[in-house]
This record gives structure tokens, C-alpha cells and sequence, in this order.
């Protein structure tokens, strides 16, 4: 037997590198790190995985829990289920190894909680067996009570969608929401613990606040992002406007107009916009303002590509306005050298509010490190033409441009030279 302590992180990172067969989890706790790893376990191992955590609404907001992660391991095949009121940390490798985790002691002479774990390993000690067996009944039990918390894809959008009514400010300033942290989802196993009343089922929905889990602490870095510099800019170019939304319905099509008998991509700036800042190789992201598949306003990007420097003769040509009459209001334009966009309809795009609750204020290169909330993220494009991303969103969207790549496809796009 062993314990385990946060201390314990190479020890930790051995069991998830030694696993060939299985890994079977229950934890209320779930980051993305910790996601990407066992997705890559059962990529490159071929493994079998099955995870049973809860879904709260709470837990999301506190980033306890991870709408992202979620998805990313269903995706990768891993069965995923949610059960309500679940507090158990147990973590089996290959039915070998086991990793149980405590109660949190909580001493008035700390400020943060103190949570210890047992591992027992068969491998090299025999009065581990009956305990392992144990835990893997226990496991197979609390697997069966639980079949009608599998997670699908319609549970994942409605998770989705009432995490973004919870973050996504309001249309107008006047627009009275309620908004509730309160909601839970997934299985019941029928208790006599189980909370009843109102101020019960409150307490459980922020017990993610006194509750931590080592293993998952060890995937889960509470150091600074470290910010991702590359020697070039990186935009988020805005199409449409607030009033005149894209047609989230409808595949995008990026403006083609020719100049001197060849044909090029442009990027439009209106009077007042003028793109001056930028420049050859910089890299833009095409982000239509559209609805989601959550019918919520909020930027999607359908594209990606790059652009060549602004000049001051970079103003639209009348011969344009028979094809594009709306560029008399956007005069200004960029070329883009060459893009390619999803092969799919906008709202099948990435939706802007995935990248703010991943990286908050890190997703704009001017508030990297700001720490601010979501509600003020998530408005800093309005009125902006284009905002320049930082390169860990640049990271986070080609990762998810590349996995929506492989779904649909992708329409390449080349000016002429």
C-alpha cells in the first residue's frame, strides 16, 4: 500500500503511461489535460476507458468540470456517465492498480483542503488482490446503476446550451435572465443521503468549491498560462454585423472580386476601419456573427488563411459594386493570399464561447494574463472590425478547426497572383 499525496506527480503520471488494457474511473472532477491523455491512451494504446463523473452546472462555472473534456472523450470513444450527488475518487488501471481517494480533511490551521489517497498494487504485493477485486466490483456495480446517465450528444447541447445561458450576457442591457448554477444532470442511485430540500440540493451543487481530486490535480496546472508568442499577428476577422447576422443555415463563402484580370480573396474594413496594421504572413480567422446551434448570437469561425500587407490603395473599385453593392459601406480591404473554410454550414462552426471558457481573457492577445471574467470576454469584439487572438487561442481553434477539418472537410481558397 501506498499514499498518495499531491506531492506524488511522477508516481501519478506512471500509472496513466503503464496502462495497457483498461482504465476505469469515478471521479465528480474532470480537466481537459486529464481528458487529452486518456483520449490519447486509448488512441495510440488501444484501450478501453469508461469514466463516470457528474454534470453540474456549478462544477462547469467552477471549472471543476469541463464541457470540452466531456465531449473530446466521447468523441474518442470513451464511455462517459454522469451521475448526480457522486462524491467517490476511485481510479483502477488494468484491475492491477487502484488509486482511491479520501475524504478532504479540512484544519482550521490551513487555508485550503488536504486530501490523501491509497494505492494499492497487485503487481507487487499480494494482500492488494482482495482489495482491488473489491474495487473493481464496486466499480462494475456503480456501472450498472448508472446506464441512464450515458452521455450522447443531445445531453452534451442541452449541457451546452445552459452553460452558455449561464456565461453569454443577455442581447440588450435590459433584458432581464435568470440565470442558475443549480442544475444538475445524468443518473440518481437512490439514497437515504441524497439531498431533499432546496438548501441541500444548493449545498451539493458547490461542493466543488471544498472537494478536490489529487489524480486529476496533477493534470491540472495552477501555474499562469504561459502565453504563446509568434512573430506575426494573429486576427479574428468579424463578418456580418450585430443587426445583420450570417445565415447560420448556409455554408460560407468568402468575397472574390478581380483585380487587373485575376481573380483575389478579400478581407473588408469599413470607413472608419482602416486594416493598417497589418501586414505580410499575418493570419486571420474568418468569424461570421451568426447564431450557434444554441440559436445564441455569438461569433462562429468558418475559416482560416492568411493575408498580405495593407497599402493605401487597397480601397474597392466600382466595377465591384455591380457583384458586392454592400462594399460602398466597407471600402477598405486586405487581400487574402489564400484560406480554406469548413465545407459545412456556419453554425456547424467553431463557436466563440468554447474558446472563452477555455482560456477566459487569454484568448485576446491585449488581456493575456488579465483574469477576467466571461461576461467581459465575451463582449470584448463588439464594435472591432477584427481583435487580434493570442497564440493559445491560435493553438486551441486550429485544433478544433483541424478535428471539424476531418468531419466535413475543408473548401480551399487562392487569390491569383
Amino acid at each position: 500500500m501506498e499514499i498518495l499525496t499531491t506531492n506524488h506527480y511522477e508516481r501519478i503520471k506512471e500509472l496513466f503511461n503503464d496502462v495497457k488494457y483498461n482504465v476505469r474511473i469515478i471521479s465528480p472532477f474532470l480537466s481537459l489535460s486529464l481528458a487529452e491523455k486518456l483520449c490519447e491512451l486509448v488512441k495510440k494504446n488501444k484501450i478501453e476507458c469508461q469514466f463516470i463523473t457528474r454534470i453540474y452546472l456549478e462544477d462547469l462555472y467552477a471549472k471543476a468540470n469541463s464541457i470540452k473534456a466531456i465531449e473530446l472523450m466521447t468523441q474518442s470513444g470513451i464511455q462517459v456517465y454522469a451521475l448526480k450527488y457522486l462524491h467517490t475518487k476511485l481510479y483502477i488501471f488494468d484491475e492491477e492498480v487502484a488509486v482511491v481517494g479520501s475524504a478532504n480533511f479540512t484544519s482550521s490551521g490551513f487555508k485550503s483542503n488536504i486530501e490523501l489517497s491509497l494505492l494499492a498494487d497487485s503487481r507487487t504485493e499480494s494482500q492488494s488482490l482482495e482489495l482491488i477485486s473489491e474495487l473493481t466490483q464496486y466499480f462494475d456495480d456503480t456501472l450498472a446503476k448508472v446506464q441512464d446517465g450515458l452521455v450522447t450528444e443531445e445531453m452534451i447541447a442541452q449541457v451546452r446550451s445552459d452553460y452558455n445561458n449561464l456565461i453569454i450576457p443577455p442581447k440588450k442591457a435590459n433584458d432581464s435572465v435568470k440565470r442558475s448554477n443549480y442544475k444538475m444532470y445524468g443518473a440518481v442511485i437512490p439514497s437515504k443521503k441524497n439531498p431533499e430540500t432546496p438548501e441541500e440540493l444548493i449545498k451539493e451543487a458547490q461542493s466543488a468549491k471544498t472537494e478536490n481530486d489529487i489524480i486529476n490535480e496533477v493534470f491540472s496546472s495552477n501555474e499562469p498560462r504561459k502565453q504563446i508568442i509568434y512573430n506575426h499577428s494573429i486576427w479574428m476577422k468579424q463578418l456580418g454585423k450585430g443587426n445583420e447576422r450570417i445565415d447560420g443555415n448556409k455554408p460560407y463563402t468568402p468575397t472574390m472580386v478581380k483585380l487587373n484580370g485575376k481573380r483575389i480573396i478579400i478581407s473588408t474594413y469599413s470607413e472608419k476601419k482602416k486594416p493598417t496594421t497589418i501586414s505580410d504572413g499575418d493570419e486571420i480567422y474568418l468569424a461570421a456573427l451568426s447564431q450557434n446551434s444554441m440559436e445564441q448570437n455569438v461569433p462562429i469561425i468558418i475559416g482560416r488563411g492568411y493575408l498580405k500587407s495593407f497599402s493605401e490603395g487597397n480601397r474597392y473599385k466600382e466595377e465591384w459594386l455591380s457583384e458586392h453593392p454592400w462594399l460602398i459601406n466597407y471600402p477598405w480591404y486586405c487581400i487574402i493570399e489564400k484560406c480554406e473554410v469548413l465545407n459545412t454550414i456556419v453554425k456547424n462552426g467553431i463557436s466563440m464561447d468554447i474558446v472563452w471558457d477555455e482560456l477566459g481573457s487569454d484568448t485576446y492577445e491585449s488581456s493575456f494574463g488579465r483574469c477576467e471574467t466571461i461576461d467581459k470576454v465575451s463582449t470584448k469584439h463588439y464594435q472591432k472590425a477584427h481583435i487580434k487572438l493570442s497564440g493559445n487561442a491560435k493553438k486551441f481553434i486550429d485544433d478544433e478547426f483541424n478535428r471539424l477539418a476531418d468531419k466535413y472537410g475543408v473548401v480551399p481558397y487562392k487569390s491569383e497572383e
